[in-house]
């Protein structure tokens, strides 16, 4: 038989789950049903004994709904009153041990077992001696004791089930808000390096095609090609980034590399790059590398860049480190490098892919390193 009491705390706002609590808690109270059955075996019940029944069932009522108002379990009050209740409707002929099994039951919400234990045996304890004084049948007062521990039981084995589907569901919540910031700030890196390596490029050749306007019209006018390509490209990657199927490549970020420090007026020297075959995890390398150009372009004044990959045995690109003479065009000496979206972002997507970023000062400018293990 199932038990009539489970004391399930649902999550989330109680305006929002009280409904289906409510039904809930509700079917549990068919066990009243027996509280009527010797009245109808025997047609004992009274005027008295049913207006004193109803009253005492209503009081019943208040303290079974009463505490998930204020969102607390069950106490010790109302299991002491819960089981007076049945003392009190003795003299009804009815079958009034219904009160000790609700009480009983309630026992299920006490975290520490000893609790428990000691209110159960408390209240077997009073069963029988208020029997024995009303010298009333403790064959009747032994059933009564034995189906309200089943009933506890019962009650206590669904308590259990009901706390771990309550975890359950708060660490699912917690995975889904974690994969959802998680997601956010995958976005958010991914726009910030597609974008700003692309509005950097269409940027230095808006300029250029500027200059050329009125000398190399034929130049200018290539230029804005480029820039038009460079545009509906962007807009593909972006795409592809917000639903998570960026796949960048190592050859094609190295070409757009090429043609961007050209635009710049940057020359470009490549190590290392004859066979660069892609692999899952390149496209990793393939950022970092779309984020160190950039960088290199904005901020560090440079006339030469060199760019070297490093590869492991099997011929998959594994490292790379992107140098430029920053330094030696300004004649100072370089400044501590300043960490901001652009490198955060890169330094944790290749944290996450098991790599690592360096950044070093050379006596030309600034090297940085992007690593990850094959």
């Amino acid at each position: 038989m199932m038990a009539p009491e489970t004391f399930i705390p649902l999550p989330g706002n109680k305006e929002d789950n009280w409904p289906s609590f409510n039904r809930y808690r509700v079917s549990y109270l068919v066990y009243l049903l027996i509280y009527p059955i010797p009245w109808l075996i025997h047609g004992s019940a009274t005027i008295p004994a049913v207006l004193f029944s109803i009253g005492a069932l209503a009081v019943f009522l208040l303290l079974y709904f009463a505490p998930y108002r204020d969102d607390r379990y069950y106490g010790l009050p109302e299991i002491v009153l819960t089981a007076l209740l049945g003392f009190a409707t003795s003299w009804t002929e009815a079958d009034w041990l219904v009160f000790n099994i609700y009480a009983t039951a309630m026992c299920a919400c006490f975290q520490r077992p000893r609790q428990a234990i000691l209110t159960i045996l408390g209240l077997q304890a009073a069963l029988f001696g208020f029997v024995w004084l009303q010298n009333k049948s403790m064959l009747h007062a032994a059933f009564g004791a034995f189906f309200s521990i089943i009933t506890y039981i019962g009650t206590w084995m669904q308590w259990k089930l009901g706390m771990q589907n309550l975890q359950l569901r708060k660490a699912q919540h917690e995975i889904r808000t974690l994969a959802a910031t998680a997601e956010r700030e995958r976005i958010a890196r991914d726009m910030h390096d597609l974008l700003g390596h692309s509005l950097t490029v269409i940027s230095v050749k808006a300029e250029l095609a500027n200059r050329l306007f009125e000398t190399q019209p034929d130049r200018a006018r290539r230029e804005l090609q480029d820039i038009t390509q460079i545009a509906r490209t962007s807009l593909k990657d972006v795409r592809d980034a917000v639903t998570g199927m960026n796949g960048a490549s190592l050859q094609h970020e190295l070409e757009h590399a090429r043609k961007a420090l050209e635009a710049a007026s940057i020359t470009l020297t490549v190590h290392h790059d004859n066979h660069l075959a892609d692999h899952p995890q390149s496209s990793v390398l393939a950022m970092a590398l779309r984020e160190a150009v950039t960088n290199v372009i904005r901020h560090s004044g440079a006339r030469h860049c060199i760019i070297s990959f490093d590869c492991d045995a099997a011929g998959q690109p594994c490292a790379i480190r992107i140098e430029d003479d920053g330094a030696q065009q300004s004649g100072r000496a370089p400044s501590p490098p300043q960490e901001g979206n652009g490198l955060r972002g890169m330094r944790t997507r290749l944290a996450a892919a098991g790599g690592s970023l360096m950044l070093n000062h050379t006596p030309r400018g600034l090297r940085l390193t992007a690593s990850i293990t094959p």
